[in-house]
């Protein structure tokens, strides 16, 4: 008996290496009794494209020195007004403009991916008939398209109504003539871009890893040790500082309002930066926070090893970040 139980272990483990190693996630206990549809590695799919009328949106995986991240951009379509109609056969009628977004993806936009890289529909419908195409909102040529794209293939899905009472999407493969029934909660992301599918987080480390800051305001450092209590000292002494903690905790509140639009960051300057260090004295991470003296609201921007780029700060959240810099500086 006991050898049956050491050998069951074994076995069990050996499925849960296996899992880890070919990338698959998890499935979603919501998504446990739906039907899938196809299923591939999380790491096999290199980008997710989405267009309705209204924008585009695109989640790319990219590669970088610290490894894989997934990066967004939305371009918003519009038809500028150009003055009288012209006359038929004149140019210049519905001049299209866009206005281009770039953002990382968050801890929702990478859900998002797990599920699109094996995707399950709350129910197939089958070859859709003529018929069924229209009474779906799928006839001809639909307004909405999500495309997913793997290393070595893609698939693609024209997007349809909503279901009666619901927000699930009947959507149909082009390729095939197959409908589906899509969740709701896995359209609707792409289709409010940036702002569901955006970066949140500053830092994705645990806040008890940083042992050490060397916070930098215009020339000067000051660097400081957090103990075992949480109290942060000068490397000379065990003396909490009381005020060094009360800045501390205001930078740790900095929190993003959004990427739309940051200027140049080589064009602001940088009001402080800190960089965070592990017990090896090993960083883990920094913060910048820039501000736009020319600016006539929210002139605040932070950029850290999450965004990669400037993103608009909360200025109530900043601003009390400056006034505590007259303490500590």
């Amino acid at each position: 008996m006991r050898a049956l139980r050491v050998h069951a272990v074994l076995l069990a483990v050996a499925a849960a290496w296996a899992f880890h190693l070919s990338g698959r996630d998890p499935v979603r206990e919501e998504d446990r009794n739906r039907v899938l549809v196809y299923e591939r590695d999380t790491t096999d799919v290199v980008g997710i494209h989405f267009r309705s009328t209204e924008r585009d949106v695109l989640i790319e995986r990219r590669q970088a020195d610290g490894g894989a991240y997934l990066w967004g951009t939305q371009i918003e379509l519009a038809t500028a007004e150009t003055g009288p109609e012209p006359a038929a056969g004149d140019e210049g009628a519905g001049v299209a403009t866009a206005d281009t977004l770039e953002f990382p993806v968050g801890a929702s936009g990478h859900t998002l991916v797990e599920r699109l890289a094996a995707l399950r529909a709350v129910r197939s419908l089958g070859v859709l008939t003529d018929a069924q195409e229209a009474r779906f909102g799928l006839a001809e040529a639909a307004d909405e398209r999500l495309a997913v794209e793997f290393r070595n293939g893609r698939r693609e899905f024209a997007l349809g109504d909503t279901t009666y009472g619901g927000s699930d999407r009947y959507a149909q493969e082009p390729g095939t003539g197959v409908g589906y029934v899509l969740p709701g909660d896995l359209t609707r992301p792409l289709g409010i871009g940036e702002g569901s599918l955006r970066e949140r987080w500053l830092h994705h480390y645990p806040a008890d890893q940083v042992a050490q800051v060397v916070v930098t305001v215009g020339g000067t450092e000051r660097a400081m040790s957090r103990s075992e209590s949480g109290d942060w000292t000068p490397p000379d002494s065990e003396a909490p500082d009381a005020a060094f903690a009360n800045f501390m905790q205001r930078v740790d509140q900095l929190a993003i309002s959004g990427y739309e639009d940051p200027p140049p960051a080589e064009a602001l300057p940088v009001v402080l930066r800190v960089d965070y260090l592990d017990d090896n004295g090993d960083s883990i991470g920094f913060l910048e926070v820039f501000q736009d003296a020319a600016a006539e609201r929210d002139p605040y921007y932070l950029r850290t090893e999450r965004t990669r780029i400037l993103a608009g700060a909360v200025t109530a959240l900043a601003e009390r970040v400056a006034e505590a810099l007259e303490e500590v500086f």
